[in-house]
């Protein structure tokens, strides 16, 4: 008998030992040794969005990776994160996949022989005794620590045929990559020693040369340095062979900043002196002025190896025949034409520097950097095609005018900076703006809106497609998350702050649940409540003291049902209808008294917070379909005739003819009226005449003391914007299919609005 019990106790514990290092296994563990780039994706469809709407990333054959060899992505669904393994040095690439098994929901992957110790493993090459070898051994697995879980990707790149050369700025490197439908950014840290050598016991400083590099050029590189004799120390150490003349190395010791400027009329190699006269008195005897350029003059220069054989392959390998001094500037080249395009370029201010687009990148990066490389529609093309292997035009890219990129030496650490954007020039104050365009996996239902960001103290994206997928959006367009719910939300999403602590979380229904979401789409125990009888009308959410005690209102027919924060049903609330509810009941405050309201029938409900009638509206009303709103402090509606109906504080009903139709749709703020009926729209007194057209319901938004009227043109696909007089707004109409949300969603001082444009898209416009 105790011989079976202590068998019983070490099969247990032999069980749950190897549970417990089934749960331990680390996808990592699994990377074959053999591989040099290796893409960790955190999640997954957030990679999908990146991957259909960033026009970089589209150009890759990332996605026709997983068409290959696992499934079209669009099809795949995985929860976690999952790897990327390739080995380059074949004459055919291996991809090795690897993930959690219970991330990966597509059954058919899901065969036994591809999973071990619950991590799922798929090679194209690998052999199958092969796939399944556990290491320590490849750096990912230790570098993976620091990548970051909320980057679209992180890459590691460190190929087995390393270069010496300091040209190459993406090898042997870890970078987190971020993406949104206008840019691609990278931040990450080199895992070899050679940018740390080069910029050994130097301090990261501010770039000059952008002042004098034209706005147009191919490619512009610089070396920034705090003391130019280490600078060159540590230039020497991987290369003993350079060597500088007594002539050559009083001159650099002048300056702080050396780089090269290639445009289409050559290439230009230039300084930045600390010292200009100490500059001009070391070429004090290269000092033959051949001709005078816009006042600038062009000197003969006899010294080319003063380049080539002092810095080697830091510098590209040119015939240096002439110079001109710029100010602070000495420029070397090897033709006349490039130096008169410099010069012609900084005399009338349109250098890289002054260029909008490359301030629109620096503002992105960091102020001070070692090195800095800025590239063309054309060169980034060439860098990527290197990169990928791919073909892309120049003409593919060109709306990304520059790409910048930064290496910083930080201690013991050196770091890549990275951003490639499309340029948008800065708006007038009469443009309207397109920021970004995103396609969803299915075509959307209802109307995107904005949520609070608690976070970032700015505003995200909600929308939900025929599937019922709901995504968060970044402003950015960026896709944070998707979550399946279990029916079309009923009206829009509300945020709450349920735990009183400034964390937001959205509450909304569907037909047959209540939901409560925080930022990251999980469930907020104990919701989502789920109702065996059908919910008829949107979610209310009242919060009658503003102090965060909330408290959700469920319609379902004619009853109406009440619960706390803790999904209990309040007591203290009881309703009894005899007929169905046909508005979503709303909260007003007028004269510290709450009321809430809605339509039940032919008749307006007024109600105390207990549920019962606080006002009796004296007649019955012949309702047409539209809301109640509080509009010159009374209760007001718009019957089936078109005649604007309005309840007093005594229950007293009036009506008033201001020539609206039958059918009539309304919006109100207490003080503005707006209807829209055929092809007139009333704002205020004045009635205006529209195209003829099939026009969404109005909708009113007051900011920054302005009231803004929309309406959206559904068969034109045109959205149109009024001021509270009547008139159009500048640069009004533009393309749109939905009813708009208006916001200030981002840190400038400009309002954005969102719409549908097309069955699967969103687009985002900045007003202003």
């Amino acid at each position: 008998m105790r011989v079976n019990i202590v068998v019983f106790i070490v099969t247990v514990l032999m069980f749950g030992c190897q549970n417990q290092h089934d749960s331990d296994a680390s996808i990592e563990e699994f990377i074959p040794e053999g591989s040099e780039l290796i893409i960790k994706i955190h999640s997954f469809e957030a990679f999908k969005s990146a991957v259909k709407n960033n026009p970089l990333l589209k150009l890759t054959d990332l996605e026709q990776v997983f068409e290959t060899h696992l499934h079209p992505i669009d099809s795949l669904n995985i929860s976690g994160p999952m790897l990327i393994c390739m080995n380059l040095d074949s004459i055919k690439t291996s991809y090795t996949f690897i993930t959690k098994q219970k991330n990966l929901a597509p059954k058919s992957l899901s065969k036994p022989k591809f999973i071990k110790d619950s991590i799922w493993v798929y090679s194209n090459k690998t052999k199958l005794e092969n796939l399944f070898k556990r290491s320590a051994n490849h750096p990912f697995i230790r570098l993976s620590k620091i990548t970051k879980a909320k980057s679209i990707f992180s890459m590691y790149y460190a190929p087995k045929k390393e270069s010496t050369s300091t040209n190459s700025i993406f090898a042997n490197i870890l970078v987190d990559v971020d993406a949104s439908p206008t840019s691609l950014s990278f931040n990450g840290v080199y895992i070899d020693s050679k940018w740390n050598a080069l910029f050994e016991n130097l301090a990261p400083k501010i770039s000059n040369l952008s002042e004098i590099t034209p706005d147009q050029n191919q490619k512009f590189r610089s070396f920034m340095f705090s003391d130019f004799e280490q600078f060159y120390k540590n230039i020497r150490q991987n290369d003993s062979t350079l060597q500088f003349a007594e002539f050559d190395d009083f001159l650099f010791q002048t300056t702080d900043e050396i780089g090269s400027i290639e445009t289409l009329n050559g290439t230009a190699i230039a300084l930045h002196s600390l010292d200009i006269r100490a500059s001009l008195e070391a070429l004090s005897g290269q000092a033959n002025v051949i001709k005078s350029f816009r006042s600038f003059p062009m000197i003969k220069f006899d010294k080319d190896s003063i380049l080539k054989q002092g810095f080697g392959n830091i510098l590209p390998n040119i015939e240096v025949s002439f110079y001109t001094v710029l100010d602070n500037f000495i420029v070397f080249s090897e033709n006349e034409t490039i130096l008169e395009e410099i010069i012609s370029k900084y005399v009338n201010k349109n250098s890289l520097a002054k260029s909008a687009s490359y301030q629109t990148i620096q503002k992105a990066l960091s102020d001070e950097a070692s090195y800095i490389e800025t590239l063309s529609a054309n060169q980034l093309a060439i860098l990527s095609n290197k990169l990928l292997g791919t073909a892309i035009t120049s003409e593919a890219v060109k709306p990304f005018q520059n790409s910048s990129f930064q290496i910083i030496k930080d201690d013991n650490t050196v770091h890549l900076n990275g951003l490639i954007q499309k340029y948008r020039p800065p708006s007038d104050s009469k443009k309207v703006t397109e920021l970004f365009s995103i396609s969803l996996d299915a075509p959307i239902i209802g109307n995107a809106q904005f949520i609070s960001n608690h976070q970032t103290k700015q505003k995200d994206i909600v929308a939900q497609d025929i599937k019922n997928q709901l995504y968060l959006i970044s402003n950015q367009g960026v896709v944070r998350w998707k979550k399946k719910i279990s029916a079309p939300i009923l009206g829009g999403v509300k945020q709450i702050d349920l735990f009183k602590n400034g964390r937001l979380q959205m509450v909304f229904n569907t037909e047959n649940r209540l939901y409560i979401l925080d930022r990251f789409g999980r469930d907020v125990g104990p919701f989502p409540l789920k109702f065996k009888d059908e919910i008829s009308q949107p979610l209310a959410v009242f919060d009658y003291d503003k102090n965060r005690n909330y408290r959700f209102l469920v319609t379902q027919g004619s009853d109406l049902l009440m619960y706390n924060g803790k999904g209990k049903q309040v007591k203290g609330f009881s309703y009894n209808s005899k007929s169905k509810i046909k508005t979503s009941p709303k909260h007003m405050r007028f004269k510290s008294k709450d009321y809430i309201v809605f339509v039940e029938g032919n008749q307006l409900q007024i109600l105390n917070r207990r549920g019962q009638t606080r006002i009796r509206v004296k007649e019955p009303i012949n309702f047409s379909k539209q809301e109640i709103y509080f509009y010159k402090n009374q209760f007001s509606t718009l019957n089936s005739k078109g005649d604007l109906v309005q309840i007093d504080e005594k229950g007293r009903v009036s009506f008033q003819s201001l020539g609206f139709e039958p059918g009539s749709q309304m919006t109100a703020s207490n003080k503005t009226l707006i209807a829209q009926w055929d092809n007139k729209l009333h704002i205020k007194n004045q009635k205006v005449e529209l195209e003829y057209g099939d026009f969404s319901p109005p909708k009113l938004f007051y900011l920054k003391d302005k009231i803004y009227i929309s309406t959206t043109d559904l068969q034109s696909k045109k959205v149109w914007f009024y001021d509270s007089q009547g008139n159009v707004m500048p640069g009004f109409p533009v393309y749109g299919d939905s009813s708009i949300d208006l916001v200030n969603a981002d840190t400038d001082s400009a309002l954005e609005f969102v719409c549908k444009s097309g069955a699967e898209s969103l687009i985002m416009y900045q007003l202003y």
